[in-house]
């Protein structure tokens, strides 16, 4: 017989730069869970070894008394203690604001078919046969007169001169260089920006 799964609040200790993770999760104690911060995560695959977790608060029935419960701790965390406001910050959490995250309802909202009705819930979605209606009714019994009919018909019918075609042929390779060495520049830019990126990461962790 499986087990029921149910909620815990637990907190992190980065031995190394005396950092914590406060988070909650509705699962098992001992199902390989780590975190939801792609910050912690990061530092955590590096060296495990300087992380230590310690179970706060578990066996909570719901998961809205495991959000509620999880806010509670949240709030005994100061703003100056995280990011930004803090370049050296006491925790690893960015937001002290679970928020109203859809984890939060009863196992039966599983699909997601289901999460994307809990996420429209209120808003004026897919047809709507009034406007249709409005807009049919609108062109009923208007027509074209013949002189926009001609007009429409030289429009498509009108032939592009061998003058035309060697200048817009031009235009289009002149156009084709441009955009590649923008490319090619902006390529070699966010490249640098990446190496920079991952070089202050590797500082930092």
């Amino acid at each position: 017989m499986s087990k029921e799964k149910y909620g815990f609040i637990y907190i992190w200790l980065d031995k190394k730069h005396k950092r914590y993770y406060i988070g909650c999760h509705w699962g098992f104690e001992d199902d390989g869970y780590i975190c939801s911060s792609s910050w912690m995560k990061q530092a955590y695959r590096i060296r495990p070894f300087d992380f230590k977790r310690r179970i706060i608060k578990s066996n909570i029935s719901s998961r809205i008394e495991l959000y509620k419960e999880e806010q509670k701790w949240l709030n005994m965390i100061k703003e100056n203690e995280i990011k930004p406001l803090n370049e050296n910050p006491k925790y690893y959490n960015l937001n002290i604001k679970n928020n109203e995250i859809w984890h939060k309802y009863e196992d039966k909202i599983k699909t997601i078919g289901e999460k994307i009705s809990v996420a429209k819930k209120g808003k004026t979605l897919g047809p709507r046969p009034g406007i249709g209606a409005a807009i049919s009714a609108a062109k009923k019994g208007k027509k074209l007169t013949e002189a926009h009919k001609k007009a429409l018909t030289g429009i498509k019918k009108k032939p592009h001169t061998e003058e035309w075609k060697l200048e817009n042929s031009k235009r289009m390779k002149e156009q084709w260089k441009i955009n590649t060495k923008r490319k090619e520049a902006t390529s070699k830019a966010a490249k640098k920006r990446w190496e920079k990126y991952r070089f202050n990461k590797s500082i930092s962790i």
